[in-house]
């Protein structure tokens, strides 16, 4: 770490990175800034806003430049203060939810929100601390909620566990609104969030969870049931990475992606200077929960491995989810056929699995050789119409395969 870089810069670039993995870095946004004032003061809004179609969530965060230096008393003291500091410089941010903004992206470059915040559904104060600090006490300075926005009081290392064992914004926002069902003096402690998290994992629910200690003393009883759905968990994990994979590398684009294709298919690509419809495609994965992107992953695993020995061949398979009722998600395999060959299979593949399952709406992912991915999505601004042809390439392509929406819930 250089030495003229401070430790909670630091911390916020970690921070950053660790989320971007399963949050999808397009959507994850340090260091938001403003003009305020008659002077165009330029301000920070907050630490990390994470934005998942519109919907956000505002982090402030505070990290100490050497959090084992202190004594108890002092790194509560530490917290409290830093705790506050970040509380108002939240609600400072969703007080003015309207002024514009603006994020320097890695990856996206200049973003610019003019019609300011997006709705935030949540927003967190994290504070580093690798003791357990309770400030119930103080709960004067440290409000729960603001304009009735919830405020949720997180250690750091608390935070990206959650982000990391959850791996999804929409159920990392599930997590914490049903935290809110806790009592009230659990929600101002910094530290042991993780047997809060596992005693969620195994009721999909707080309500009459007293606490800490209560959490404890039942996963305690159902020692055989947590292990069963942590190993799950890691077993959810695996499957998403394959889909997680593919989210982010929907982001870079090959320098020679439209060599050697005709003017008809390179016109579908998105032209280089404005790319857009990889971020819609981002959108549509990063919405589905652990569970569903792992099930999209394993079959994604299983295609890949259906062409082992194979110099030359096509696999795909059919998932839909009742999470996603418009959609029919296709997945595929291609060995040795060139790349408009797999284009063709493309589009012939979408018109008729949307006719044969009844949807509006398709998404394709098609390994190529191992060496890459070729990714394809219904254009959100056309209706389908299904042509006899579909109908009849549905029954042939899909007939055989089977046919089952599937449920997703819990863990």
């Amino acid at each position: 770490m250089p030495v003229s870089e401070t430790r909670t810069k630091w911390a916020e670039e970690q921070t950053e990175v660790l989320l971007s993995i399963p949050f999808i870095s397009e959507f994850v946004f340090r260091s938001p800034q403003n003009l305020e004032g008659p002077r165009n003061t330029q301000r920070e809004v907050a630490d990390l806003l994470i934005d998942h179609m519109g919907r956000g969530l505002l982090v402030s965060q505070k990290a100490q430049e050497d959090p084992e230096s202190r004594n108890d008393r002092r790194n509560e003291l530490w917290v409290l203060k830093n705790a506050k500091g970040a509380v108002d410089q939240l609600i400072g941010a969703l007080r003015s939810p309207t002024t514009p903004f603006w994020c320097d992206h890695p990856r996206r470059g200049r973003v610019d929100y003019v019609k300011g915040l997006p709705t935030i559904l949540h927003g967190v104060v994290v504070a580093e601390t690798f003791r357990p600090v309770d400030l119930q006490s103080s709960a004067s300075d440290l409000p729960l909620e603001y304009t009735g926005i919830p405020i949720t009081y997180l250690s750091i290392n608390d935070f990206l566990n959650l982000a990391m064992q959850l791996r999804t914004v929409p159920e990392l926002y599930a997590y914490l609104t049903a935290r809110r069902a806790l009592p009230e003096s659990v929600l101002r402690r910094f530290g042991q969030e993780q047997v809060l998290l596992e005693y969620f994992l195994l009721q999909a629910t707080f309500d009459g969870c007293l606490g800490h200690e209560d959490a404890s003393e039942m996963l305690v009883r159902r020692a055989y049931d947590r292990n069963e759905v942590l190993n799950r968990m890691m077993d959810y994990r695996r499957g998403s990475a394959y889909l997680e994979y593919v989210t982010d590398a929907l982001a870079t684009r090959s320098a020679t992606c439209l060599d050697g294709i005709s003017a008809r298919w390179a016109a579908a690509f998105d032209p280089t200077e404005s790319r857009s419809n990889y971020l819609r495609m981002q959108e549509i994965l990063s919405d589905l929960t652990l569970r569903e992107r792992a099930m999209l992953g394993e079959n994604f695993e299983a295609v890949i491995h259906a062409q082992d020995g194979r110099e030359e061949g096509y696999v795909h398979s059919a998932v839909r989810l009742d999470s996603k009722p418009e959609w029919v998600f296709l997945f595929a395999s291609s060995k040795g056929i060139s790349r408009e060959g797999i284009f063709r299979r493309i589009e012939k593949s979408m018109g008729a699995a949307m006719a044969f399952y009844g949807k509006a709406r398709c998404m394709v992912v098609v390994d190529r050789d191992g060496a890459g991915f070729e990714v394809a999505v219904t254009r959100s601004d056309v209706v389908y119409v299904p042509t006899s042809t579909d109908v009849q390439l549905g029954k042939e392509l899909f007939g055989h395969l089977r046919n089952a929406s599937v449920v997703v819930d819990g863990y």
